[in-house]
């Protein structure tokens, strides 16, 4: 399965599967420094993901938090918020209101 990050104004949409198989493929991540303030990640598209994408995603916010940008994760799929509990990152994951709701 293939993953598909496409972009409109401040949100990045993620379609597809972020897993072992892509995360390389998104190495290194540029479209962060193309923006700026709030970044929401959209996961509403995502089929699949995995250790390994999840690892990516927590990167992805360190760098962002480096570069001055606010993540927001919009639509998380119970898949990831499971692997974020297992794995004890949860608080790190940067998860909408409405998405904290249903992570319990």
């Amino acid at each position: 399965m293939m993953l598909k990050i496409s972009q409109q104004e401040q949100t990045l949409f993620f379609t597809g599967a972020l897993d072992r198989d892509t995360v390389p493929t998104q190495w290194p991540f540029k479209l962060l420094k193309k923006l700026n303030g709030t970044v929401v990640f959209d996961f509403s598209e995502l089929a699949l993901v995995d250790t390994a994408g999840l690892a990516w995603l927590l990167h992805q916010v360190a760098q962002a938090t480096k570069l001055g940008l606010t993540i927001q994760m919009r639509r998380v799929p119970e898949q990831l918020i499971s692997l974020a509990q297992l794995s004890d990152v949860l608080a790190l994951l940067p998860l909408e209101k409405e998405d904290k709701g249903h992570a319990v």
